[in-house]
């Protein structure tokens, strides 16, 4: 059974799911970091990823300085999980925003590309 979406168990199941995603190991020179905030109707749930040198990690709260912050909605949140949307429609539409720097897109496109899948969730 998948942990409830957002819980603590939800981001540990994806901690581990990001430890044992091959292609996100040893993918940096130095860290980078992919902050993901969820504006929910209670607060705010935050994670980021942290991708270099070894497994990917994922790690609860806020990061000390993300490369690159997502913050969406919950409804954006859970129609990217649920795979019925994706961060370019939700961009579009408003409901997804980045911050940090966007040289890190381009830089970092690969990793980016194969943080995408992950960052949707475990499930």
């Amino acid at each position: 059974m998948e942990p409830e979406f957002l819980s603590p168990e939800w981001v540990d199941a994806l901690d581990a799911r990001a430890q044992e995603h091959a292609a996100l190991a040893d993918v940096a020179d130095g860290p980078v970091v992919i902050e993901q905030q969820v504006r929910t109707g209670t607060g705010e749930v935050a994670y980021h990823l942290v991708l270099g040198e070894g497994p990917a990690r994922v790690v609860a709260g806020r990061a000390a300085a993300a490369d690159l912050t997502l913050v969406a909605s919950e409804d954006a949140a859970r129609r990217i999980h649920a795979g019925v949307a994706n961060a370019q429609s939700c961009l579009a539409d408003g409901t997804l925003r980045l911050r940090g720097n966007p040289e890190v897109l381009t830089r970092r496109a690969e990793v980016l590309a194969g943080a995408g899948a992950l960052l949707a969730g475990p499930g």
